[in-house]
């Protein structure tokens, strides 16, 4: 296997792999709320991890992308879909999520700064839809 630097890599590898990124992250950071069934910690994550609240997510970082940062978002958001997603009602939300989530890959997993702007822009918004999750399965009945 050649070791190829992040930002050569294919955008659909990077979507994928910033997947994995964004919702271990947010995995994390349910887990690190409290001890919940696993039917609620799915469905918490679901709220944040969803194609509709990663594109919302991504709308509200464009503003403040540097140039290689739109260059990635541009690549992945132009990817040629097959299908949109899982649930995904949108296909403008779908493009836009994978985007997002190559994004991610290109902070994580390239050079220790783009960790550090990762942590800046996404982390409290993630922050803000955990607790909205939060709020969410708290009020929810009760099953069993």
């Amino acid at each position: 296997m050649t070791d190829v630097p992040m930002p050569e890599r294919s955008a659909r590898t990077m979507a994928w792999l910033g997947d994995a990124e964004f919702e271990r992250e947010v995995r994390v950071r349910l887990a690190r709320r409290g001890d919940f069934p696993t039917d609620r910690l799915h469905a918490m994550k679901a709220r944040v991890v969803c194609a509709e609240a990663q594109a919302e997510l991504l709308a509200t970082l464009e503003p403040n992308l540097d140039e290689a940062e739109a260059g990635v978002v541009r690549r992945a958001r132009n990817l040629n879909i097959k299908a949109g997603g899982r649930g995904v009602r949108s296909t403008r939300d779908y493009r836009s999520s994978t985007a997002l989530e190559a994004l991610v890959a290109h902070w994580c997993l390239g050079p220790a700064e783009g960790r550090l702007r990762y942590e800046a822009l996404v982390i409290p918004w993630l922050e803000a839809r955990i607790d909205a999750a939060l709020v969410v399965a708290r009020h929810a009945p009760k099953r069993g």
